[in-house]
């Protein structure tokens, strides 16, 4: 049998009996008196005293060698930190204070020019602050911020469009059709039939419920005597697009038989740039005469493509192959094409008296341009698609010139307007709210010229024209030409 271990008590013997001092019992349930252990002896602190005072001059003494001492002590080197610089893109050092302020300054003042745009609804303060902008900064930054404004200015016409009870109303009070006038030979020439007025066919509304009167033209001149019973202009206006029925194109039709086509370059634009402005002014004699019939906005500035123009043997930015031109020629005719591939369209044909270009042919033979779709040359590659204030002109089957101008339009649906409008050429013009601009003018008997805006929603009075503007644009005069020639044209 294992015997038991015996352990023994870690306290004193005298403690470990069932008696204490004096015989007394101990209460085992009480707890153990603590042992008297010796103290440790305290130490007191020793400051040694000097055994004899200092004198003024040992104390000078010592303190001249300490600071020696200290003269002669390198300073401390500074640590270095752990941290790795931060490398740019090409491997150097980048200070991070200076590129985030950078950043800051450049988001700045993207954001002041997207405001003063939006404050301004894009007018004239805001197109001035767009081409400075445009000229400090470059056409893509430029064209982004546009894009932004755009946007957003298309979802507040959307929402308007809503909030308003899915109203729109026409640009203008449509008076009933009454027919065309009756058609009377000249006096001159009694045995023959006359000239064929141009084709005024009503345009069918493109989706339904549209605008009462869309589609009618309504005539606002008639031609010089003495074919005073032949309409000269004509307007109405369509809806060309379901996705967007508050998006309204204004259109003119002119009757080319009796017009002169005139462009002008603009004080600054196109050739500015260049060194070779332009007047910018329809001449005195047109202005004092009563032949000014319409004037309405020209191309793109020469930052935004370097489309050519050329008047009266003067060119302003050389030609682009392939891009949409309008010209006309030392006798009147108007053409429209892409330079270098319609022969009649090259440097060489000098019987070309003005031409300009812009963009690439939005209708070319009756078939819109695929490239509509996304619209990568009208604009901008980041405009494409933007939903804003678009121009444009066509040439009918006939030979008659129509201009077209609305808001909230694509280049697809600006090519659709067009379209339906009869022209079987066409190209866009100019872009956004300010720059888009039509105007008829007509002389009273009393010599009192007026002016009429196409849409009142366009910018500009008209006077412009007249008195001088930095873009380039096109004018037209009343022409009566022989009665032999009309005949020999007319099909």
């Amino acid at each position: 049998m294992q015997q038991k271990r015996q352990f023994s008590s870690p306290f004193p013997q005298e403690y470990q009996g069932a008696q204490g001092e004096q015989g007394r019992s101990i209460d085992r349930k009480q707890p153990y008196p603590l042992p008297r252990l010796p103290l440790r002896p305290q130490v007191q602190p020793h400051f040694p005293l000097p055994t004899t005072m200092e004198t003024a001059s040992q104390r000078e003494m010592k303190t001249a060698n300490w600071q020696s001492v200290q003269q002669k002590r390198p300073a401390p080197q500074r640590r270095q930190s752990a941290r790795r610089p931060v490398r740019g893109r090409r491997g150097g050092a980048r200070s991070r204070p200076g590129w985030v302020w950078r950043v800051t300054v450049t988001c700045s003042l993207l954001m002041i020019i997207l405001a003063a745009i939006l404050s301004v609804g894009n007018g004239e303060t805001g197109a001035w602050f767009a081409d400075t902008f445009r000229a400090t900064f470059g056409p893509v930054v430029t064209a982004q911020i546009e894009s932004w404004y755009l946007g957003a200015t298309d979802l507040l016409h959307q929402a308007q469009y809503q909030l308003g009870g899915k109203q729109v109303s026409a640009p203008w009070t449509v008076t009933p059709t009454t027919g065309m006038p009756s058609i009377t030979t000249p006096p001159h020439a009694p045995h023959t039939l006359g000239p064929v007025p141009m084709s005024l066919q009503s345009i069918t509304p493109l989706f339904s419920p549209a605008i009462s009167g869309a589609g009618s033209w309504e005539t606002i001149s008639m031609a010089p005597a003495p074919y005073g019973n032949l309409p000269l202009a004509v307007k109405t206006f369509i809806q060309p697009d379901a996705s967007h029925p508050f998006a309204v194109v204004t259109l003119l039709k002119f009757d080319s038989r009796f017009i002169l086509l005139h462009m002008v370059a603009g004080t600054s634009q196109p050739g500015g740039p260049l060194g070779v402005p332009g007047p910018g002014v329809i001449p005195a004699a047109a202005q004092a005469s009563n032949t000014l019939l319409a004037a309405f906005n020209g191309g793109f500035m020469y930052a935004d493509g370097q489309y050519g123009m050329a008047v009266n043997g003067v060119v302003y930015v050389p030609p682009q192959p392939g891009t949409a031109t309008i010209a006309v020629t030392k006798e009147g005719q108007i053409i429209m094409g892409a330079w270098g591939v319609d022969p009649r369209l090259n440097s060489s044909n000098t019987d070309l008296a003005a031409w300009r270009q812009n963009d690439v042919l939005l209708i070319n033979n009756g078939t819109i341009n695929p490239l509509t779709q996304d619209g990568a040359a009208w604009g901008a590659t980041i405009l494409n698609s933007a939903y804003t204030w678009r121009s444009g002109l066509g040439i009918t089957a006939q030979g008659s010139l129509v201009y077209a101008g609305g808001n909230s339009l694509t280049a697809r649906t600006l090519a659709i307007a067009l379209k339906a409008a009869g022209a079987v050429m066409a190209m866009q013009t100019d872009i956004n709210p300010y720059w888009v601009r039509a105007f008829v003018y007509n002389r009273a008997s009393n010599g009192a010229l007026s002016i009429t805006k196409l849409n009142p929603n366009m910018q500009g009075t008209g006077t412009e024209y007249l008195s001088g503007t930095a873009r380039d644009f096109f004018y037209l005069t009343r022409f009566a030409p022989p009665l032999s020639t009309l005949l020999a044209k007319q099909p």
